[in-house]
């Protein structure tokens, strides 16, 4: 199968040489490597067109989750879409390949790859990246909501595949969300009878450390996601997810020795539920507030719609 990688980018500069080599030494070679690049003041547009990418620069105002993906994707001619973020690296050489199998095979209209944490990960996100991509494959259908919850939507565009017709059945990613496009993707596919893949065998590394602040703004913007996405997520539930995650968290802390993080993690868990009940409830705030605590602040130029 021909594959398209579509990478929306912004100061990508320290990532897009090693990613892009990573990506021309794949078994699975790219038919091509498509940069929607944000107006980026470094060289990273540059970069990319050096490398033979097809590059188009978009004023960085105009950057929308969805929106910019999809402009990347009508560029593509390869079957396969595979969407990946500009700091998620490759971890072998049959990444893609792995990737793609179920597509190919039949066995999934999609499939997202696993996570691993860079070597410098600290020992929170460590944990992160092992809880949401385990080391086994499986299946999600919409028969899994009333067990999983949310977590059967669960779906990441950091590295995920689907083909190019079935993308554009589904009607693309929705450009109105103001983050999560991929998961409210993976809900379409589910509730149209389709199947999602997890590939564990299909691994890229990638982690982050955010401050606590901008971990707030982070999940204030998915609660104001869950709100937009009204009955597309509906028996999704959110709340028992994530108290067995940090339950799980400071348990594995505990087991590392990693006393000094505990303290950490539980004051992250504390703002992670309030940012999220503060975005669910987005529309009984004053619009300012809203901007304020939100990480996409473009978004609020824009009409906020609730899909409800």
């Amino acid at each position: 199968m021909t594959v398209s990688v579509i990478l929306p980018t912004y100061r990508a500069e320290k990532y897009l040489e090693p990613l892009l080599e990573a990506l021309h030494s794949q078994t699975l070679r790219p038919l091509e490597v498509i940069v929607i690049d944000s107006s980026s003041p470094d060289q990273t547009a540059q970069i990319a067109r050096d490398a033979g990418c097809m590059v188009k620069v978009i004023p960085q105002s105009e950057f929308n989750h969805g929106a910019t993906r999809n402009l990347g994707a009508r560029m593509a001619t390869g079957e396969v879409l595979v969407f990946m973020t500009q700091d998620a690296l490759p971890a072998h050489e049959g990444f893609l390949e792995a990737l793609v199998s179920p597509i190919h095979s039949g066995t999934a209209a999609a499939a997202y790859a696993r996570q691993l944490p860079y070597p410098e990960a600290p020992p929170p996100e460590v944990f992160a990246r092992h809880f949401n991509y385990p080391a086994q494959s499986h299946l999600q259908t919409l028969e899994d909501v009333p067990r999983k919850g949310f977590k059967a939507f669960f779906y990441s565009d950091v590295a995920s595949a689907v083909r190019r017709e079935t993308f554009w059945e589904m009607g693309g990613y929705p450009d109105w969300v103001i983050v999560d496009e991929d998961v409210y993707f993976c809900a379409k596919l589910l509730r149209s009878g389709l199947r999602v893949a997890y590939q564990a065998e299909a691994q890229v590394f990638h982690s982050h450390h955010y401050p606590l602040a901008q971990q707030f703004r982070r999940i204030f913007d998915v609660g104001v996601f869950v709100a937009q996405a009204g009955e597309m997520l509906e028996g999704a539930k959110v709340g028992g997810e994530g108290l067995r995650f940090v339950s799980a968290q400071v348990r594995y802390l505990a087991r590392q020795g990693e006393w000094a993080w505990i303290p950490y993690s539980v004051l992250e868990a504390a703002l992670k539920f309030v940012a999220y009940q503060m975005g669910v409830r987005h529309h009984a705030l004053p619009g300012r507030l809203n901007r304020y605590l939100s990480q996409q602040k473009q978004h609020w130029a824009r009409k906020v719609v609730t899909n409800s």
